[in-house]
């Protein structure tokens, strides 16, 4: 039986901002089985990287705190790391792939001091062992002239070709974890499809977990084995990626299907969602898509639906399978 590299328990967190404090993240639990895939997807805000930057503990504390919950790794709760350890467990155990490469990558300093510095902190990496290495993971991604690419710098590099090197520096510790945060945007349609595919071929070879977070659902359906929809902060749907392709069951998870442009012929109108994701500072009490919903009830404006098993391995938040349940509807 599969175990849990990764399992999230009641994660809440918080930002301060003119007006008061606001949850993005509230209540959000899953679990992540070793070797797997999970896809998280929705729209811009709906707190899909306020999540992973929760998991690596990198919000702002200035304005933002995780108020509640549990991120277990490995069975220890990186919450209550000291700092210290955290930094043990980042970019080793651990690794991120941040959006925008080119702004991720800091400019002045050269491709292969970049990756280097990262050999150095955490294995202790030094000398002709630390270029060797570097070379290795350049190689790795699929990099060519890599004697060349470790003394240039990232403005030097096209957007795909920095992505690369993003994700070999997410690598060369050789993570348990990795967390590719919109790891295809800005890039043009065949950059996005190589990309795809390295991150599932270095994914079978280094037996890693995997978190894609993204708002584009064919990354999804290319990389994912199990599929989390978030919508403003909390965990709508949960299913295997077959599942959710195949028989989306909540109102805003049916709604991003079947707004999908290769459904259309041409000519078409293109469906979309009505309204628009709320403010954080206008979320209702009850339910958070009850004003886009097409399925809207009373309760969904008094009550927020709790996260619960339709059928095996599928998991929805709607009122409208719990009313079903008792025969209501």
């Amino acid at each position: 039986m599969e175990d849990n590299i990764l399992e999230v328990r009641d994660l809440t967190t918080s930002f301060k901002v003119s007006g008061g404090k606001f949850k993005a993240v509230d209540g959000v639990s899953f679990k992540l089985k070793r070797g797997k895939v999970l896809g998280i997807v929705g729209e811009s805000g709906c707190g899909k990287s306020v999540t992973a930057m929760s998991i690596m503990r990198l919000i702002e504390k200035q304005n933002g705190l995780i108020e509640n919950g549990e991120v277990l790794f490995e069975g220890i709760n990186l919450l209550d790391l000291k700092e210290l350890d955290m930094n043990r467990v980042r970019g080793n155990e651990i690794s991120m792939i941040f959006q925008e490469p080119m702004i991720s990558l800091n400019p002045v300093i050269k491709i292969g001091n970049q990756i280097g510095e990262i050999l150095k902190v955490h294995r202790n990496i030094t000398g002709a062992q630390n270029k060797k290495r570097v070379i290795e993971m350049l190689k790795l991604v699929g990099i060519k002239r890599e004697e060349e690419i470790i003394n240039e710098y990232p403005h030097q590099l096209s957007g795909g070709m920095c992505q690369r090197v993003m994700i070999a520096m997410a690598l060369c510790c050789t993570p348990k974890l990795l967390i590719a945060d919109e790891p295809t945007t800005a890039l043009d349609v065949t950059v996005q499809a190589q990309v795809l595919d390295l991150i599932n071929d270095i994914k079978d070879k280094l037996n890693m977990s995997v978190i894609v977070i993204t708002h584009d659902l064919g990354v999804i359906c290319e990389v994912s084995d199990e599929v989390m929809v978030m919508y403003a902060g909390n965990v709508v749907e949960k299913a295997p990626v077959e599942e959710i392709f195949d028989n989306p069951i909540h109102p805003y998870t049916m709604g991003l299907m079947n707004s999908r442009p290769e459904d259309f012929k041409k000519g078409e109108p293109l469906k979309c969602i009505k309204g628009k994701v709320p403010k954080l500072s206008e979320l209702s009490e009850g339910c958070k898509f009850v004003n886009r919903c097409d399925y809207a009830m009373d309760i969904c404006k008094r009550c927020k639906p709790q996260l619960k098993t339709i059928k095996s391995g599928h998991d929805v938040s709607c009122f409208k399978y719990d009313l079903e349940e008792e025969g209501k509807l």
